[in-house]
């Protein structure tokens, strides 16, 4: 039997904790049964109490069997209880009455009848027992029924009921003490409960709101540059509008598409990392070809401001573990930041360092030192963003987008300024102890 005062698999199980106070029941009842058996041999009390009492040890005994083997304590609580209370009217009969120590067991009784049972079966034990004793209290006190005298002196009267009182209270404390100690351990475990829940309500909320500004954000980004695009073709198909404004219009709506394409593909980004359930496995990548691709991918983009996008990393042949498209989606946001924030003309560099145990790309592009107010909001999810040196416009996605990527893939994402005077977004990971 394991000790009742360990802690549950489950505090807020009911029929666990009745099951684990109904052995300790059995195991205290043959205790104090065998134990009070000995001490009325040695008082020289009844001979016939003694021997009921060793019939209801092997009782007892067969009830531990049912709770055990069996799993079936509510009956033998129930057998048990039937025992005590007829043990409790012979005891009563054969031991001095109510000047005897009855009435402790009785108060054992009513606690146990509290503690295992609910209604009606609570009720029916508490009244049965309170009734019976009564009934024969009132017997004895109209001198209608004549108890056995057993103590020789008022020694022996002491004698059994402070042993009484002390297994009695026992009994007690040990029951009420589970009771609470379970209760401390369910409140606790509802209150961590709640916290989650609470916890998951915030977050469920939260990522509500982001869907509402998304496609709050979705439909104003894409509403203007599709009506833009129907009313050109329009236009075109009734031969209203010349090569010359034909040309300007094409130029505008080629940046508005290359907007259109970085707002879906960051949304489509988000919508992948907030449902997916996993988290990509990484393969070996080349990081040179890696960084490459990403330079190439963002050169055109940098282009259009006649800025210079530049690659520094020493190693060509390096291979690593990496989740090459979450990467680039992040790097591409970084590399798209850099562009939009720099001025015309303006050298941003993509740079990759490795020291044997971590690995990480830095994204270095001149301009203003960020404000620490801003620092603690950059990785934020927002959908308000701020305009670039031209006006350009972003999703305000993108660092929310970036961090919440990192985290799946086991990445760190952040900022810092560097002495040179430059805004360095970096992105690293330490390496897996088998490959260091």
């Amino acid at each position: 039997m394991k000790n009742p005062f360990k802690s549950q698999e489950d505090p807020g199980n009911l029929e666990q904790l009745q099951r684990r106070i109904a052995l300790i029941f059995v195991g205290l009842t043959f205790f104090s049964m065998t134990f009070f058996g000995v001490a009325d041999y040695l008082m020289g009390l009844s001979p016939g109490l003694l021997k009921i009492r060793i019939a209801y040890i092997l009782l007892f005994v067969a009830s531990f069997i049912l709770i055990i083997k069996y799993d079936k304590y509510l009956l033998a609580m129930n057998i048990m209880l039937a025992l005590i209370l007829g043990f409790t009217i012979m005891n009563y009969l054969h031991n001095d009455g109510f000047k005897g120590p009855t009435i402790f067991n009785l108060y054992v009784f009513i606690v146990a009848v509290a503690i295992f049972f609910k209604k009606p079966l609570n009720l029916i034990w508490f009244t049965l027992s309170i009734g019976l004793y009564l009934v024969v209290f009132y017997l004895e006190s109209v001198g209608q029924i004549v108890v056995e005298k057993n103590y020789a002196d008022l020694k022996d009267l002491f004698l059994d009921n402070m042993l009484t009182i002390l297994i009695t209270s026992i009994f007690i404390f040990i029951g009420v003490r589970i009771v609470v100690i379970n209760y401390q351990k369910q409140n606790q475990a509802l209150i961590k409960l709640k916290e989650a829940n609470d916890r998951n309500l915030r977050e469920l909320q939260s990522l509500n709101e982001k869907k509402n500004q998304l496609i709050a954000l979705l439909s104003h980004d894409l509403k203007n540059p599709v009506a833009s695009l129907a009313s050109t073709l329009q236009l075109v198909d009734l031969e209203l509008i010349s090569k010359e404004e034909l040309g300007q219009i094409l130029a505008k709506l080629k940046k508005q598409s290359v907007h259109l394409s970085h707002v879906l593909s960051n949304t489509l980004g988000w919508v992948v990392t907030e449902m997916g359930d996993h988290s990509p496995e990484p393969v070996m990548i080349n990081v040179y070809e890696l960084t490459s691709e990403t330079q190439e991918l963002m050169g055109v983009q940098a282009g259009r401001k006649h800025q210079k996008l530049e690659k520094v990393i020493e190693t060509t042949d390096l291979v690593l573990p990496i989740q090459k498209d979450e990467v680039k989606i992040i790097l591409r946001n970084y590399l798209d930041n850099a562009v939009k924030f720099s001025p015309e003309g303006a050298t941003i560099y993509l740079e990759f360092q490795f020291d044997g145990k971590s690995f990480r790309w830095n994204v270095k592009n001149p301009g203003k030192e960020i404000s620490a107010e801003v620092q603690n909001q950059l990785f934020d999810f927002n959908v308000k963003s701020s305009m670039g040196t031209q006006k350009e416009k972003g999703t305000g996605l993108g660092l929310g987008l970036c961090k919440q990527i990192a985290k799946k893939i086991g990445f760190n994402v952040g900022y810092e300024r560097s002495a040179d005077g430059f805004n360095v977004f970096y992105l690293e990971k330490a390496l897996p102890t088998e490959l260091n």
